[in-house]
Formats: structure tokens, C-alpha cells, sequence
């Protein structure tokens, strides 16, 4: 009867281990709101699915796409330094943005 016990707590540990590791997110994959000169306010899903951004209808000009990239990848360049092996999430990122709500 003393195993009980022991097995208790390694399950315990166990299941908080899983717990934890699958709540690290990379620091590659985020979401940000970025505010575009113009004014405009958007939502950006960076190395994230479509659903992390809430409209994904909202249609943006070159430009203002141009520039919501810029701004949501800032994360991306500090992360990962001057140099970066080509392709990976930093250096080709997948960015989706939307009007915030």
C-alpha cells in the first residue's frame, strides 16, 4: 500500500509536466495589435492559424498590409537576431491581419 502514494505523485507530476510544455508557445507564433499611420487598428496573427485573428474578411491596401507586416514582425527581428537560417518562422513569417474589434 505504501506504492499508492508514490504513484500519486508521479502521476501528478506527470500530468502537470504535459501540462506545462504544451502551454510554451514558441516565441516565433503571436498575436499583436499594430495601430497603421493612418490611424487604422489591426489585429495580426503571426506564425498563427487564421482563427487567431477574429475577422479575416477585412480587405487592406498594399500599403496598409505593407505596413501591418512591418509592424507585427518587429518581434520576429529582435528574437532572432541578424542572422537567421532561410526559411524558418522568423525570417519567413505568415502574418494575417484584420480590423480590430
Amino acid at each position: 500500500m505504501k506504492t499508492q502514494p508514490l504513484l500519486l505523485a508521479l502521476f501528478a507530476v506527470a500530468a502537470f509536466w504535459s501540462v506545462d510544455s504544451q502551454a510554451a508557445q514558441p516565441d516565433y507564433a503571436y498575436s499583436t495589435t499594430v495601430h497603421l499611420s493612418d490611424g487604422k487598428a489591426l489585429q495580426c496573427a503571426v506564425n498563427e492559424p487564421l482563427s487567431a485573428v477574429s475577422n479575416a474578411s477585412t480587405t487592406l491596401t498594399r500599403r496598409e498590409k505593407t505596413e501591418a507586416d512591418v509592424l507585427a514582425t518587429r518581434r520576429l527581428r529582435l528574437a532572432s537576431g541578424p542572422t537567421s537560417d532561410y526559411p524558418s518562422p522568423y525570417t519567413a513569417p505568415n502574418v494575417t491581419c484584420a480590423a480590430a474589434g
